[in-house]
């Protein structure tokens, strides 16, 4: 234990021994089951989260007997899970869902302590401040979220017998990874900027940017070069803090070196990187007024962005881009999630309207009442609420351009008849008011449904379907397409970039679950599950354990058997020797005892770079 560890020990010592703590009393400090169901609502986004994490780290663990378990800034376990005779053993001293571990309840141990202290610690044996509680060694580290505020705490617990110290840096590590996650995940438009110090270039510190350049979200290293304990509810702009932010801002700077923009610290140097940009690419940022300056292009998409080796998706490319060179009305069906936006976007860009406006709506996704105004806009005063200037509806934001009607299926009987009218004279007359305007716009219409099937039900209306009809476009399921894995591939050095690692390999089950598994989801499914796989994986190697537990949970074949355990634990050696002889073939086989022939099979097996 480090001088550092030690003091926060003997403090929350000393603590605890001022607070009375005592067992007959922590034994009875137990929510009940409805109070438990509420402190678990409040963190219910959080645990869906983390709890693959939690569960990849359990397993882990499995050989020394040990649980994970999730505690909130109060002390309440939330979540456990890991070894059952272990967690039998502990609920004789109360380590179960719904027990109060804070300081005041059960004295020095890594849930409440932590919690005070706000760094990790280990708490070994007799380090805890009630002798039941000797039989443990806990180890806790804190999750913050986005801004710095206390999240949870991320508890380790096993025999004291078994304790290693190696456990420490590692649950560290696991809660900082968790963090950075939550950070660039954030589902709002950002720049994530990472800084690395040129006199400590081991430790990242990542800043979160909205579209305005302002702070949103800074990680523990950051906030420690900011001199920040946690953001402050006043948004700081990035000018504010770093000497050159503006190459930054503009999203393209793969390297470069900037100042700290404060008098004490003048002189800090950092390399500089943009590791994840989720802003419009139309987003640019004035030094000086600190707001962005929009163009009417919002399309992000084009169709080298498109990957697809599939015959059916090339040919459903091949006929979009005919279609873009004219100025018919397209509809692209496919299930939610084959990239329906994506291709419409792109069609636009091909288009001659490509520097025009794009406008999307998602008719699924307004209710009935303001679906009219949205569409076609209202007048000044048209109804109670309405803004004193009026509001363009999507036809008028995308005059000149592309507007696309996600969803299609889901509009209204009365305003389809609407709609119907504005596409026969291309008119629009805005809520409450009587004078028309002209529009000239491309329509390109998006569902997952079977259109023709809703006007036979009669619930839409035949004659906008076929003035919708147009072009047909039809997008394959991911399930159906044969370039599932070659996919998968192409997405995954997209997210070596968003994570800032060299090399991510899917293991041999790993491909066999993206080629069988079914994916409902379709690519949008694909993407989020390879994210949290890289993110989960230990090292390079993604396995079949680190994909979500959802899939693995509906794919029980695919669970691994003793012979492929060995060939996992085979590619990590393999990895591990490149690694370390920096990708030299000769001497990585000697590593491993092959031959250089055998190790190019394996590792063009593995589809490693070469």
């Amino acid at each position: 234990m480090n001088c550092s560890s030690a003091d926060a020990i003997k403090k929350s010592q000393e603590r605890s021994k001022k607070y009375g703590v005592d067992f007959a009393n922590a034994k009875n400090a137990i929510l009940p089951e409805y109070e438990l169901r509420q402190h678990r609502q409040r963190k219910e986004y959080f645990l869906q989260d983390i709890y693959p994490t939690l569960e990849h780290l359990a397993h882990f663990l499995k050989p020394s007997h040990a649980i994970v378990s999730v505690s909130d800034p109060s002390g309440i376990i939330i979540e456990s899970i890991g070894d059952p005779k272990f967690l039998k053993d502990a609920e004789k001293i109360h380590v179960q869902n719904g027990a109060c571990w804070s300081e005041e309840i059960r004295g020095t141990n890594s849930a409440g302590t932590v919690s005070i202290e706000r760094k990790t610690l280990a708490v070994v044996g007799k380090d805890h401040y009630l002798e039941p509680h000797h039989m443990l060694y806990c180890i806790g580290s804190p999750i913050f979220d986005p801004s710095g505020n206390l999240l949870a705490v991320l508890n380790v617990s096993g025999y004291s017998d078994l304790y290693q110290p190696s456990l420490l840096q590692f649950t560290d590590a696991i809660a900082r990874k968790i963090e950075n996650r939550m950070l660039l995940c954030q589902a709002d438009p950002q720049i994530v900027i990472s800084l690395l110090p040129k006199e400590n270039a081991d430790k990242q510190a990542l800043l979160s940017l909205n579209q305005h350049g302002h702070l949103i979200g800074a990680n523990r290293e950051a906030l420690h070069l900011l001199n920040l304990k946690k953001l402050s509810p006043q948004e700081m702009h990035i000018s504010e803090l770093l000497m050159n932010s503006e190459q930054l801002l503009q999203g393209t700077v793969n390297e470069s070196v900037v100042h700290l923009h404060k008098p004490s610290q003048e002189d800090s140097r950092f390399l500089a990187s943009t590791l994840i940009d989720t802003r419009p690419r139309s987003t640019s940022f004035s030094k000086i007024e600190k707001k962005p300056i929009r163009k009417t292009k919002i399309s992000r998409y084009s169709f080298q962005d498109l990957y697809g080796k599939d015959k059916a998706f090339q040919s459903a490319l091949q006929i979009a881009k005919r279609a873009a060179a004219t100025d018919y009305t397209i509809m692209i069906t496919g299930e939610s999630g084959t990239g329906k936006e994506m291709v419409s976007q792109a069609v636009h860009n091909a288009s001659p309207r490509a520097e025009q406006p794009f406008v999307a709506l998602n008719c699924g996704g307004i209710t009935k009442s303001l679906m009219e105004s949205e569409l076609f806009g209202y007048e000044p005063g048209a109804f109670t609420g309405a803004k004193q200037s009026g509001h363009a509806g999507v036809f008028e934001r995308a005059n000149g351009g592309t507007l696309l009607l996600d969803e299609i299926a889901e509009l209204p009987m009365e305003i389809q008849i609407a709609l119907l009218r504005v596409l026969q004279d291309f008119q629009v007359t805005r809520v409450g008011g009587t004078k028309p305007k002209e529009i000239d716009v491309r329509i390109i219409t998006a569902t997952h449904t079977e259109l023709w099937k809703k006007v036979q039900d009669g619930s839409f209306r035949e004659d906008l379907f076929y003035r919708l009809q147009g072009i047909h476009v039809e997008l394959p399921p991911l399930r159906e397409r044969t370039d599932r894995l070659q996919y998968a591939f192409r997405l995954l050095k997209d997210i070596q970039s968003e994570l800032n690692v060299s090399t991510l390999i899917l293991s041999n089950c790993a491909q066999q679950l993206i080629e069988n598994y079914t994916w409902p989801g379709n690519v949008r499914q694909l993407v989020s599950a390879l994210r949290e796989a890289a993110f989960l994986s230990q090292n390079s190697i993604i396995n079949f354990h680190c994909f979500p537990t959802y899939i693995r949970t509906h794919f029980t074949q695919m669970d691994q058997s003793a012979e492929s355990a060995l060939e996992e634990l085979e590619n990590e050696a393999i990895l591990k020797a490149m690694q370390k002889t920096d990708g030299n073939i000769s001497q990585s086989a000697r590593l491993l005892g092959i031959g250089r022939t055998t190790l190019y099979r394996k590792l063009k097996k593995l589809k490693y770079p070469i």
